[in-house]
């Protein structure tokens, strides 16, 4: 029997799955995908993943207000994500984080959201989901002003100098799809040096799909084959890198 692998970062509550999301469980069962885990990213999807998890024991739910939506949220959100959280107990906040894409909202309102957060996950002792994307030398320093918080930095596209600073402020470093295009040079080179204890998989699903799923819905799955690319790359096998991801997973999320 192949391990066990665990998605730390699928967004299986999505309408994407609306119509099939009992054969998707069925095939992420069918590939050894033992567990799931779900961030949230609004406030009104809170109890959307809530009932998922509920009804499926391999599911576990994290709540939290994504940066992408940032201009949806409004304050009071930061007051009701810590009483939501202190009524259902997630595996992890999230997902939350920054995007300084040019399109997403300013800089300082990402910011007010982020450490908000940050500092509820720190109050309730639970491991942050943070969306980085074009910011994480911010999110490093960011991070910094928190004691004792631990995490993962899902989809991860800094560098690995700069993963390497995540991973000694307690984070895990989180690899998806990317990974195995052909010119995805950076993060193959994060996969390769970054080590093994330190890394997560993930789909990102329904988005971000495989070189081998390129234009078509993701899903958890597709997971081995990331796992496949990255056993190629850091040439170990793909029993020892499902072996530890795993284990990472589970130590993370208490799961």
């Amino acid at each position: 029997m192949p391990a066990a692998l665990i998605d730390s970062h699928c967004h299986l509550d999505f309408e994407a799955f609306d119509n099939d999301r009992s054969e998707v469980l069925q095939r992420a069962k069918d590939n050894n995908v033992s567990d799931i885990v779900i961030p949230g990213t609004e406030r009104i999807y809170w109890d959307r993943i809530n009932n998922l998890c509920k009804s499926h024991q391999q599911l576990h739910a994290c709540y939290g207000l994504h940066p992408y939506w940032v201009n949806k949220h409004n304050k009071h959100d930061i007051e009701i994500l810590k009483e939501y959280i202190g009524s259902n107990r997630p595996v992890a906040l999230g997902e939350c984080g920054l995007d300084f894409r040019a399109q997403q909202a300013d800089k300082k309102t990402q910011l007010y959201f982020f450490e908000a957060q940050l500092n509820i996950a720190i109050n309730c002792r639970l491991p942050v989901i943070i969306h980085s994307v074009r910011a994480t030398e911010t999110v490093i320093e960011t991070v910094k002003k928190f004691k004792d918080l631990t995490g993962m930095i899902h989809s991860y596209s800094g560098s690995s100098e700069q993963a390497r600073q995540l991973i000694d402020l307690n984070f895990y470093i989180s690899v998806g799809g990317s990974v195995t295009y052909d010119n995805a040079n950076k993060i193959k080179k994060v996969a390769k040096e970054t080590p093994l204890t330190s890394l997560l998989i993930e789909t990102d699903a329904p988005d971000q799909p495989d070189k081998k799923h390129s234009g078509k819905r993701n899903e958890p799955a597709y997971i081995i084959d990331t796992v496949k690319a990255i056993s190629e790359i850091r040439e170990e096998s793909v029993e020892r890198v499902t072996e530890q991801t795993t284990i990472n997973a589970k130590n993370i999320f208490g799961i």
